[in-house]
């Protein structure tokens, strides 16, 4: 059996040991678990089997899961996030899809948070990858239920470390991957429950100021792939046009049938639009996004 290497960035995670006991109830378990970060409690004293590499600060996902990728030993590797609770049969689907020839696969995320913020926070983002998707290719994947052969990494290269934080970075790395001539695969039966500790709203706000600051460099970056207006170069248009381009965001993704459900999400998930586009706004304005 193909060796599989479970990569985890955590930075003190509270929810680190589910994340973990879910990866240990698979039905095909990995052959190896590497958490990269901080573990400043202790959790993982509980966990020999875990290998831990304690970066002594904190330091970005992307270089938490560039360091992982280094150490890990396995032919395939399996990325998921320290908040992520994966279903039992979450490594058998994606490890099925790897051995039959695909590259790189990313799987979906079950959208209930722990709260209304956290669940609302999962619609604005995950909206694209929820397990009632159709499965087949996509233009880019989320890094907390990604696998991919190690061949690819050594194509493309590793995550590029210069995002702050956890926003942006898993984009880039798999737009540069379906440009290197990898097809990224989505296979929605392969699900992991994300409940993330943003649990209000100055928590959900302070996400999305960050994550509009990093994904306007990734849609600047790669504008044709993204069809990028010229308007979005202008920071006074970006501001004044984000009522309108929240709504018309908002709108696309509760017309989709199986989102509906989630309604009262609405108002959060406007709000978080229109936060992204005034941080992406800001970042156009002070040059970072052209980075």
């Amino acid at each position: 059996m193909t060796k599989v290497s479970v990569i985890i960035p955590s930075l003190n995670s509270t929810t680190l040991p589910r994340t973990l006991t879910g990866v240990a109830s698979q039905s095909r378990p990995p052959a190896e678990v590497i958490v990269i970060g901080r573990d400043e409690a202790g959790i993982l004293c509980n966990f020999p089997h875990v290998q831990f590499i304690d970066t002594g600060a904190p330091v970005c996902a992307a270089a938490a899961r560039n360091l992982g990728v280094s150490r890990a030993g396995g032919e395939f590797f399996v990325f998921t996030d320290a908040d992520c609770i994966p279903n039992p049969d979450w490594l058998r689907l994606l490890h099925q899809r790897l051995e039959a020839g695909e590259r790189v696969v990313g799987g979906s995320v079950e959208l209930k948070g722990s709260n209304y913020w956290a669940q609302s926070d999962n619609v604005s983002m995950f909206h694209d990858f929820v397990p009632e998707s159709r499965p087949g290719p996509r233009p880019f994947l989320p890094s907390l239920n990604l696998g991919l052969h190690r061949s690819v990494v050594e194509h493309v290269g590793g995550m590029d470390e210069s995002f702050p934080g956890a926003a942006a970075e898993d984009t880039d790395w798999t737009i540069r991957m379906r440009r290197a001539g990898y097809q990224l695969y989505f296979e929605p039966a392969a699900k992991v429950q994300h409940i993330p500790a943003r649990t209000d709203w100055p928590d959900v706000a302070r996400h999305w100021r960050n994550l509009g600051r990093n994904a306007i460099r990734v849609r600047l970056r790669y504008a044709d792939d993204f069809d990028t207006p010229a308007f979005v170069r202008r920071p006074t248009w970006l501001r004044l046009l984000s009522p309108l381009i929240a709504a018309k965001a908002t709108l696309d993704i509760y017309a989709q049938p199986y989102l509906r459900s989630y309604w009262t999400t609405i108002p959060v998930v406007y709000a978080t639009k229109i936060l992204y586009c005034w941080s992406a706004a800001r970042a156009v304005a002070s040059g970072e996004a052209l980075r």
